[in-house]
């Protein structure tokens, strides 16, 4: 790989070392690189550019670069993207249920630049309903909220009236809940609630079509 990065540079004279290299740090930090964000745009137009190159690298570490073009984004996830991130259960019911949220967005084209808004209220009203849980103490979200922006799975604003931000879901919640992480989670759901059972099938169905 370093025969292949010195061959890159010598190609593209006017790209220096460490603009590959910071990429490819700003990858392995982010996991995600979005073209809107100002501090993504360098390092995501150097991976573009050159994805063959990050594409080879990272899949000889066992990790799977991906590119979304309708969104604007490249990804970095493990061999199997349920494996994203180690998240507590409490942080992956939400993530969960960001997705429903994302996807009955989607539903009602209510979609903004690939992303979808809502309030921290609806997504533990859907919590209490859909899993039947006590919803997080107002604290405890706001840390988990701090730890999904930090895995680009969502963005937030400033707090309102409720003390709480209003959460941009952004597009790259469909690839961090795929078809087996989400039935993993369905085994947290209460086997009497049906309609989040069918809820869960549906997201999964959309996936298969969309592969297909």
């Amino acid at each position: 790989m370093l025969r292949d990065l010195k061959h890159l540079c010598d190609r593209y004279p006017e790209t220096e070392e460490s603009m590959f290299r910071g990429a490819a740090r700003a990858l392995l930090e982010r996991q995600f690189l979005f073209l809107e964000r100002g501090r993504d745009r360098e390092s995501y137009r150097t991976v573009i550019n050159h994805f063959d190159y990050y594409r080879n690298l990272f899949d000889a570490l066992g990790w799977t670069l991906h590119q979304d073009d309708d969104f604007g984004f490249v990804a970095l996830v493990p061999g199997e993207t349920e494996s994203f991130a180690r998240l507590r259960l409490v942080d992956t019911l939400l993530v969960l249920c960001l997705r429903l949220l994302y996807e009955e967005g989607m539903d009602r084209f209510e979609v903004q630049e690939g992303s979808v808004f809502v309030d921290a209220e609806t997504l533990l009203g859907r919590y209490e309903t859909l899993l039947r849980r006590e919803r997080p103490r107002i604290t405890e979200l706001r840390e988990i909220l701090k730890r999904l922006v930090r895995h680009s799975v969502i963005e937030t604003g400033e707090p309102g009236e409720d003390g709480l931000p209003r959460i941009r879901i952004l597009p790259s919640i469909r690839l961090v809940t795929g078809v087996q992480a989400q039935k993993r989670l369905a085994t947290y759901l209460p086997e009497e609630e049906e309609a989040a059972d069918d809820e869960v099938e549906e997201v999964e169905e959309e996936e298969e079509e969309e592969r297909e």
